[in-house]
């Protein structure tokens, strides 16, 4: 994994109160908030997708975050996926869901 700059690191801190709340059209559920240009969908309380742009690339991180003074920060606990990464992991899914379907019998 690979360290991050300051500045990039103040992007993922950069999670308040005025999040905007987007919402599913279908069925009126938020599925994920917006914020300072990057996009949150939250996993558990501590655990977040977020997308968002780095010196000119969209990027897929997947964090573990912590709370101080009432503020979600993250942690270096996660793994961020360029684009070309990501679409490579998603043709996994179909077979990653079946070795989860064979291990969980």
């Amino acid at each position: 994994m690979r360290d991050r700059s300051s500045s990039e690191d103040n992007n993922y801190a950069k999670i308040s109160s005025n999040k905007k709340h987007i919402q599913d059209q279908k069925n009126n559920k938020t599925n994920y908030t917006f914020e300072d240009g990057q996009y949150f969908f939250e996993l558990t309380s501590l655990k977040k997708v977020s997308i968002s742009k780095f010196k000119g690339n969209v990027m897929v991180s997947i964090r573990e975050f912590f709370n101080k003074d009432g503020q979600s920060l993250p942690t270096k606990k996660g793994i961020t996926l360029q684009l070309d990464n990501w679409v490579k992991f998603k043709q996994y899914i179909g077979e990653i869901d079946e070795c989860i379907n064979k291990l969980s019998k």
